[in-house]
C-alpha cells in the first residue's frame, strides 16, 4: 500500500471499521508454509530448507492489488540458495520482488529458527478516529501478546515506548530496543498499520488507476518496476472488509517445482 493515496476517492465508511490481518505458519519436515490474509491480500509462500539455505521456494496469490502482482511468484525463486541466517535484499532486488511475498519468506525463516510448532498471528487495528487515534491488538495462538494505542501513527501506549514513530527508523529501533523473540511481532504490527492506510480510500473501484500515476514509487516493488510500471493497474473488487471478523482458515500450499525446472 502506498504512503500517499490521495489520488483515490475517500471511503465514506472509514472510521467505523477494523483492519484485520492473519499470518499462518505451518511447519513441514523440510520447511514451512506462510499464508497471509487481510483486506487486500490472500497469498501463501512455501519454502524448503536444508538447514543452511533455501533449497526451493514457491508462492500462490489468490487475491492481490495490482494486475501485475502474479508475476512476482516466479521472481520469488531468486531466493533459492539464500542462507537461512538473513534475507536482506538490496534496493535493486526489492524492485524485482513482491514486498509481501518476501516478507512472508523472511518471517517464515525466523519462525523456523524460533519455534518448533506451527502457529497463527492475528492483528486487529481500528480505523483512525477524529483525533487520529487507533488501537491495535496482536494475538498469537489466540492470546493477546501486543497492544498499542497510536495517535497519528506514533505510539502512545505502551507508555515505555511513548513517542516512538512507526515510520522512519522504526526497524532499526526495533532491532535495538525489542528482544529478538518479540521483534517480528512488532514488525508485523507496523506492516499492518501501513497496509491499513488503504481503508481510508476506495482503492478497488470500477475506475482503476494506473501504477504509473505514482512515479515517486518507481522501483518500490515488482508492480512498480520494469515493464509492469507502464502497464499495471488496480484490480477491481479485490478489497474485503473484515471488520466483523476474519473467515475460517483455508488454504493449500503452492506446489513446489523441481529446483532444476
Amino acid at each position: 500500500m502506498s504512503a500517499n493515496l490521495i489520488h483515490y476517492p475517500p471511503n465514506p465508511a472509514y472510521g467505523t471499521g477494523v483492519y484485520r490481518r492473519r499470518i499462518t505458519f505451518t511447519r513441514r519436515a523440510d520447511g514451512i508454509d506462510v499464508a497471509l490474509l487481510d483486506d487486500y491480500h490472500d497469498m501463501v509462500v512455501s519454502l524448503t530448507v536444508d538447514g543452511h539455505a533455501i533449497t526451493n521456494a514457491a508462492a500462490r496469490m489468490d487475491r492481490f492489488p495490482k494486475t501485475s502482482c502474479p508475476g512476482a511468484v516466479a521472481a520469488l525463486r531468486a531466493l533459492i540458495g539464500r542462507p537461512l541466517a538473513t534475507l536482506a535484499l538490496s534496493a535493486e532486488e526489492r524492485g524485482g520482488q513482491c514486498t509481501h511475498l518476501v516478507e512472508l519468506a523472511r518471517l517464515g525463516l525466523n519462525w523456523l529458527a524460533q519455534h518448533e510448532h506451527s502457529g497463527i498471528v492475528e492483528i486487529a487495528l481500528t480505523d483512525r478516529d477524529a483525533s487520529g487515534e487507533q488501537r491495535l491488538v496482536l494475538h498469537v495462538h489466540g492470546k493477546p501478546v501486543l497492544a498499542w494505542v497510536l495517535r497519528d501513527e506514533i505510539i502512545v501506549e505502551p507508555a515505555d515506548h511513548r513517542g516512538q514513530v512507526l515510520f522512519g527508523g522504526f526497524i532499526r529501533w526495533v532491532q535495538a530496543a525489542i528482544p529478538p523473540d518479540e521483534a517480528d511481532l512488532w514488525r508485523m504490527a507496523q506492516m499492518a498499520v501501513f497496509v491499513a492506510r488503504g481503508r481510508a480510500y476506495l482503492v478497488d473501484s470500477q475506475s482503476p488507476r494506473r501504477v504509473a500515476e505514482e512515479p515517486s514509487r518507481f522501483g518500490a516493488c515488482f508492480s512498480y518496476s520494469g515493464a509492469a510500471f507502464e502497464t499495471a493497474h488496480d484490480n477491481t473488487g479485490y478489497v474485503r472488509d473484515f471488520s466483523g471478523g476474519l473467515p475460517p482458515m483455508r488454504y493449500a500450499a503452492p506446489e513446489l517445482a523441481n529446483q532444476g525446472a
